[in-house]
């Protein structure tokens, strides 16, 4: 962990802390160590009124995925998103759900915090409108997404899309008219 992280966010006028929370297959030591910084971090954060996210995130295993890459798997997210709630998380930013329909269980089991969902890998248009779409249905207060926005040809066409769900509702076939292309 960097030195002094919260006054560190404050003076560049962050929004909020984040902090990961990892389960890796055979690596229970990280999730300790994810623990340790999160028990150190959210007195700081609340001492200073900054809030805390924590990224509860599960990876398959190495040999599995050629690589640390996201697992899906409800019941490997619920209790990981569970932990955070316990630990303090004041917004936690969790991956989607291989079955995107299934996860209102993660709203749920957050309970009163607020879930940010990560994008997650490249996907065509159509599926990115869809998902996040049947996301935001089910509750989840906003979207962190990355690479779908940066690296499509028309980012902002991107961006009005996704904004149109998430803050006016709207369906996702009608939010790809804002995409040129």
């Amino acid at each position: 962990m960097i030195e002094a992280p919260v006054e560190q966010a404050i003076r560049l006028d962050a929004a909020c802390v984040v902090v990961n929370l990892f389960r890796i297959p055979g690596q229970a030591v990280v999730t300790d160590h994810c623990i340790q910084n999160i028990l150190k971090l959210k007195p700081e954060c609340d001492r200073f009124s900054m809030p805390l996210m924590i990224e509860p995130l599960v990876f398959q295993p190495n040999q599995k995925a050629g690589g640390y890459m996201v697992d899906g798997d409800l019941d490997k997210i619920l209790p990981l998103v569970r932990q955070a709630v316990e630990l303090g998380a004041d917004i936690i930013k969790a991956d989607p759900t291989d079955d995107v329909a299934a996860y209102h269980q993660v709203i749920q089991i957050a309970g009163r915090i607020p879930v940010l969902v990560r994008g997650g890998g490249k996907a065509p248009d159509k599926e990115i409108l869809d998902r996040t779409e049947k996301l935001i249905q089910q509750g989840a207060s906003g979207i962190v997404y990355g690479r779908n926005i940066i690296q499509h040809a028309d980012p902002a066409g991107m961006t009005r899309a996704l904004m149109a769900i998430v803050h006016d509702g709207a369906k996702a076939k009608d939010a790809a008219k804002f995409i040129k292309g």
